[in-house]
């Protein structure tokens, strides 16, 4: 069977599924929810790949040509929907910010239709909490009567947003962040990682492997990680009225791009964790092992007490964003109310 290699964590969710599905006890709609970079496509497409796989004995196989098919993403009658945030299918260079219902039409369209190669339809919907009403509604009315050898998979990080009928009518799958050692091991497994490299990678990835994959391969990734540290870095050293100067750049970045500004808190978040254990001399949990000589520095300047206020202070201006506060006065509160070095 399919494990580690395709998918790095999440055994006993593929296990039960590869069971179900050899059995042809398989849902007619999936919702696989979970953090964001945790893995939700990956187990997407092996529940493809176990629905059309043609081995009898062990599935999927990820040998035989339907699992390589879809592997590679060529396959015929597996599909994936998603928010066109660039405009590139409509090539009018409109953001394109829902999943319409002419996208979900489609869908319906197709589902009666026999299967072209394989033994069942299978469409992934990215984002499905992105569905317009409309969507949502008509894309309801083919889950309360599905289609045979048809498979609806709805994938989402904040599955309370989706209509609670279309939830109702899918089997969950939830997904948790992969223990750093599951993680180790399948980073190990799928990149032929050193052990060492593959320890200090999972440690770093805060339990999500799609963030492992993408320092791993995406060249772009590994300078924005590198430079939002510094710039955590830069902040720990400078006066209160340089940080409240910074902070005004902050928050026109915010309004530029909300999600890449949260995603660099939680960063700095994660770094001041980070030098909040090593105060306490615990420098084996730190994630961030490439920069344990900075993290020990300012654990011994700052002190256990204005580290932790750090980690409350980061933890309170993300959830303050993530609920429409005023940008420019979050971030201005921030970088006042940060303890500063004497």
């Amino acid at each position: 069977m399919v494990e580690s290699s395709t998918v790095i964590g999440h055994q006993m969710a593929l296990h039960r599924l590869s069971a179900a599905i050899s059995k042809d006890q398989n849902s007619h709609a999936y919702l696989i929810t979970g953090p964001d970079s945790v893995g939700k496509n990956c187990v997407a497409n092996y529940i493809a790949s176990a629905l059309n796989c043609e081995n009898t004995s062990q599935i999927p196989c990820g040998q035989c040509s339907q699992c390589n098919r879809i592997s590679r993403g060529v396959h015929s009658d597996c599909e994936t929907i998603s928010v066109d945030v660039e405009g590139n299918l409509h090539g009018d260079g409109n953001k394109r910010t829902v999943i319409t219902i002419d996208q979900v039409r489609k869908i319906i369209r197709e589902s009666y239709l026999k299967p072209y190669e394989g033994k069942y339809r299978v469409y992934i919907i990215q984002q499905s909490e992105r569905m317009s009403e409309e969507a949502s509604n008509a894309l309801l009315k083919t889950l309360e009567e599905p289609p045979e050898q048809v498979v609806i998979i709805l994938i989402s990080s904040v599955p309370e947003q989706i209509l609670p009928t279309l939830v109702s009518r899918a089997q969950l799958i939830s997904l948790k962040k992969v223990n750093w050692h599951e993680l180790q091991k399948g980073l190990i497994q799928k990149f032929q990682l050193d052990n060492n490299v593959a320890e200090e990678l999972s440690k770093t990835c805060d339990g999500k492997p799609g963030i492992a994959v993408k320092i791993l391969n995406d060249e772009e990734y590994k300078k924005w990680r590198s430079d939002a540290l510094d710039e955590v870095e830069f902040l720990a050293e400078a006066s209160s009225y340089s940080r409240f100067i910074y902070g005004g750049s902050l928050s026109k970045r915010y309004l530029k791009d909300r999600d890449a500004s949260i995603a660099i808190l939680t960063l700095w978040q994660e770094w001041w964790r980070d030098v909040l254990i090593s105060s306490y001399g615990i420098d084996d949990s730190i994630i961030n092992q490439s920069r344990i000589k900075k993290i020990s520095y300012y654990a011994n300047r700052y002190g256990s007490p204005n580290c932790a206020r750090n980690v409350r202070i980061l933890t309170d201006t993300i959830e303050k964003l993530k609920k429409n506060f005023n940008p420019s006065l979050t971030f201005e509160q921030l970088m006042l109310s940060m303890p500063t070095l004497t």
